[in-house]
């Protein structure tokens, strides 16, 4: 007789993890709409742009801690290098809104960048199994 097994219970997120991206992508919304307004009138320009920028941010904030929290113990580089670049290069985009230019855009979505990777690798490395306490 042949046994079967059981399908594996369905993880659903938590409720902050869906709840945190959506809102860093409705503010990061809002906030590149308002840049690109310059203080002028609304636009379907401005609100073309913080529709698709707040949703493609919350859709990679959503994705990028799923996938992370999937390798929970291992992959550190990799896990905190891709928050660096997706941090970096949203700050970055943000600042070339504001009619920046192009270098100093790249230096500060790189400054911001490189601080979210040692934050995210300190505290990944840091609630890691490898991390011991000594007695």
């Amino acid at each position: 007789m042949a046994q079967h097994a059981a399908p594996a219970p369905a993880h659903l997120p938590s409720v902050p993890a869906l709840v945190l991206p959506l809102i860093a992508g409705i503010a990061y919304g809002f906030w590149a709409a308002n840049i690109q307004r310059r203080g002028g009138d609304v636009t379907g320009g401005n609100i073309a742009l913080g529709l698709v920028s707040g949703a493609l941010v919350a859709a990679l904030c959503f994705g990028i801690h799923a996938w992370s929290a999937r390798q929970e113990g291992r992959h550190f580089f990799a896990r905190a290098a891709t928050w660096g670049v997706f941090s970096g290069a949203a700050i970055g985009f943000l600042h070339s809104l504001a009619n920046g230019t192009v270098l100093w855009s790249v230096i500060l979505g790189a400054i911001v960048g490189g601080s979210m990777y040692v934050a995210t690798y300190y505290r990944y490395y840091s609630a890691s199994e490898y991390a011991h306490v000594t007695e």
